[in-house]
């Protein structure tokens, strides 16, 4: 997890937590769901599928779901996230107008 989130979103993590997984109901899968704390950001990589570079914000939760239409698993999205903040001691943030992130970040 550590490797993909460093290679493909050029993503620094701390305090990795395993949360559980998400089972896949019309496929024979399912998704593990860790959480971790974001410490730095590079610069946005090109996506080697659609060779495109994606605009990156900065948003609550709740902004997230807004933005996203994710459907009936909205609500166990958001459970997911405040059972990861609590487990990695991270404040819940207040809402904020979202921020594009257009430059290397770190916390």
């Amino acid at each position: 997890m550590l490797r993909e989130a460093r290679e493909e979103a050029a993503a620094e993590l701390a305090g990795t937590r395993y949360l559980g997984y998400l089972s896949d109901p019309d496929e024979p899968c399912a998704r593990v769901r860790y959480a971790a704390a974001l410490t730095s950001l590079g610069p946005a990589p090109v996506d080697p599928a659609t060779g495109r570079t994606y605009v990156r914000i900065l948003a609550t939760p709740e902004q997230a779901l807004e933005l996203f239409d994710w459907g009936p698993t909205a609500a166990e999205q958001l459970q997911a996230v405040h059972q990861a903040r609590i487990l990695l001691g991270i404040p819940q943030a207040g809402r904020q107008p979202v921020t594009e992130l257009s430059a290397p970040t770190t916390w």
